[in-house]
């Protein structure tokens, strides 16, 4: 409570400050109220004042009052990447309802070795498994979290041990990147088709798998084996006999559900990745694969309400909304004066400028918690110049959004602040986070410097 009060106060007094200023180069009156009104927003999602999606929603209330049209300040909720939020947020209900999302990874799990380097590539394979049906990194986190964490109990590993900080981690860290490999993996997908859009920049689901899955692969392969080489377990495991079938036994024969969901989860992932044949609009794939979920009776009329966590969707498509409004009074030009000024110096080599950009975007985060405000502002400042500079847009995205999910402390990352929730404090010490937290900040920076190589290549 006191750091809610601290936060709304130090809000309310910076919105003020810039409010009351003579003037801010570069900006109109009408740019300076917005950037006011966004800077009230971030601060208060850095300081957990309300709930992230009813701050969302505060924001655009006050910037309607504020006199900025209703359709540039809910433009976010009329985007087609809203609506992919929603329609794909339902996937990951279907198949965590069903059971098939946990029959998938305990089958997985089955097929590796019973030793530490096998449980990791298990859940390496897991993430990129459900990230093909679960855009949703909370619910991929909701579901593999506590099948490591039953597993570290089940092998009788003591709380806070090297051990159980070894899987834990590295489940919570594959449970959320594998997403970046595809368009629906993960919101950061919905929302940088918003982006694009915004930027009048065509995108694919294959163009944007063609760019990020082979990074993707890569972080989190050297993520594995980093991270077994600098959390040393105390001891080698004694995997437990039937454990991992005992708990496929627990989960019955696949139900009709289970195969339905299958079925209209992978008829999605393949109209996804064939638009460019019949040009189907990814949101409406999605939504007709929500009716086709509802009309199987997979879920039902009373889980609109409850399926999804709206509050989630009410903050997507708030930011998404600021993103527009960052456009429209160009705010993303008077940004992109300071960022590009920086990098300016870097122009002539892009490597140097992705690591620059990266690492810019590892600092931001240290005041911006949420993400998606890092996300809109590096990508709407450099569309333009970094095509200049010889980096395609799509190669822009990726270099934001992988150094995105620094956990060097809790509030950086919701998914790791799930993890601790799910585990109840109980699995890592904080000095084993912090650890694997600075080889997450140095893997991202490898696999940058690889896949400049990579995007090099095929551009």
């Amino acid at each position: 409570m006191k750091r809610r009060m601290i936060g709304a106060a130090a809000g309310i007094v910076a919105a003020l400050i810039i409010l009351l200023l003579p003037g801010i180069e570069g900006l109109d009156s009408s740019g300076q109220s917005v950037v006011a009104i966004i800077v009230l927003a971030v601060i208060f999602w850095a300081a957990d004042v309300l709930n992230a999606g009813i701050t969302a929603v505060l924001t655009l209330g006050l910037l309607l009052a504020g006199r900025v049209p209703a359709s540039v300040a809910l433009n976010g909720f009329s985007s087609s990447a809203f609506w992919l939020v929603v329609s794909v947020l339902f996937f990951g209900r279907a198949m965590d309802k069903t059971g098939l999302a946990r029959r998938i990874a305990y089958r997985i799990l089955r097929t590796f070795r019973p030793n530490y380097a096998g449980i990791l590539f298990a859940f390496l394979a897991i993430g990129f498994i459900l990230a093909l049906g679960i855009p949703s990194m909370t619910v991929r986190t909701a579901i593999m979290v506590p099948i490591a964490w039953a597993l570290v109990r089940a092998l009788d590993l003591p709380p806070r041990s090297r051990g159980s900080a070894l899987v834990v981690l590295t489940t919570f860290e594959m449970a959320v990147l594998p997403g970046c490999a595809i368009l629906t993996g993960s919101l950061w997908g919905p929302f940088l088709a918003g982006l694009f859009a915004n930027e009048k920049i065509p995108l694919t689901w294959l163009g944007y798998a063609s760019v990020m899955a082979v990074p993707t692969l890569v972080l989190c392969l050297l993520l594995v084996v980093a991270n077994r080489l600098i959390v040393k377990p105390e001891k080698e495991l004694e995997v437990k006999p039937g454990f991992v079938e005992g708990e496929i036994k627990k989960l019955g024969p696949m139900s009709r559900p289970e195969m339905a969901t299958a079925f209209i989860v992978a008829l999605s992932l393949a109209a996804w990745a064939t638009q460019a044949l019949h040009h189907v609009p990814s949101e409406a794939i999605g939504m007709m694969a929500l009716t086709a979920l509802f009309a199987a009776s997979i879920l039902q009329p009373p889980e609109i309400a409850t399926g999804i966590p709206w509050h989630l969707a009410l903050f997507i498509g708030g930011a998404l909304s600021l993103a527009g409004v960052m456009t429209h009074y160009k705010i993303n030009a008077w940004l992109a004066g300071y960022i590009v000024s920086a990098l300016k110096p870097a122009a002539g080599l892009p490597l140097v400028v992705i690591l620059l950009i990266a690492t810019g975007v590892m600092l931001m985060r240290m005041v911006e918690p949420i993400g998606f405000i890092t996300l809109a502002a590096f990508f709407l400042a450099l569309a333009g110049a970094a095509q200049g500079w010889g980096i395609h847009p799509l190669v822009l995205a990726g270099t934001i959004v992988f150094p995105l999910h620094v956990f060097w402390f809790n509030y950086h990352n919701i998914w790791i602040t799930m993890t601790e929730g799910i585990t109840q404090q109980a699995a890592y010490a904080d000095r084993d986070r912090k650890r694997l937290a600075t080889a997450f900040a140095v893997v991202v920076i490898i696999t940058l410097i690889i896949a400049a190589g990579y995007w090099k290549l095929i551009f």
